[in-house]
């Protein structure tokens, strides 16, 4: 049931919302090697794609780092920039979102350590409803459960850590390996894996 309601999560943000890109140039099952390699040799296609994909899942995650749209939203227009301006310089990248949420996170805290913030978690958006029956009443009565699950979820996890709250976000948000988790975090395998075990003991013992 917590990992459900995890899934459940719905943020959305017009800046950030994905557009549709020319499929001729830049195909949607186009690897993420073969995309960045695009990408570093000029293909202006390419780039935007790699925006499209990501930018607002990285707005997403930034709100689960720092408490502050305009810092987040500033920060991601940046890291596109020096992306483009050091495209050549770049080194090969094979996972492209693990890459981008990597470099995210170390651009929010070095700004965060700059301007002397600390680090918060907002509330979680209330969860999309999704839930369909053939009786409005009966979808009603649904939703009001489900929304009553969510706050106790919400309250379950705003006693979470602030590392234990981003690796749930990490792996059932973003849906991200394990591997890609302990680069973005700066963890062991093993400090990952006992992480998330100390975080859904701790969902359990207070949903």
């Amino acid at each position: 049931m917590i990992l459900n309601l995890l899934h459940k999560e719905h943020t959305s943000n017009e800046d950030f919302s994905p557009r549709k890109t020319d499929k001729s140039k830049v195909p949607n099952e186009i690897g993420d090697l073969q995309l960045w390699n695009e990408f570093q040799i000029g293909n202006g296609k390419a780039y935007a794609t790699i925006y499209e994909k990501n930018a607002s899942a990285l707005y997403n995650y930034g709100l689960k780092i720092v408490n502050n749209e305009a810092l987040v939203k500033d920060c991601i227009q940046d890291l596109f920039v020096e992306l483009w301006n050091n495209k050549e310089k770049l080194g090969k990248v094979k996972f492209i979102k693990s890459y981008l949420y990597t470099s995210i996170r170390r651009k929010l805290i070095s700004e965060l350590r700059k301007n002397r913030r600390n680090i918060s978690i907002p509330e979680d958006n209330e969860a999309e409803d999704c839930l369909c029956s053939k009786s409005t009443e009966r979808k009603l009565i649904e939703k009001q459960n489900f929304d009553n699950q969510k706050k106790l979820l919400n309250k379950a996890i705003s006693k979470l850590t602030s590392k234990q709250r981003e690796i749930l976000y990490l792996k059932y948000n973003a849906q991200l390996s394990y591997n890609e988790i302990t680069q973005i975090m700066a963890l062991s395998k093993k400090g990952a894996y006992k992480l998330m075990d100390r975080a859904i003991k701790s969902l359990k013992k207070n949903f």
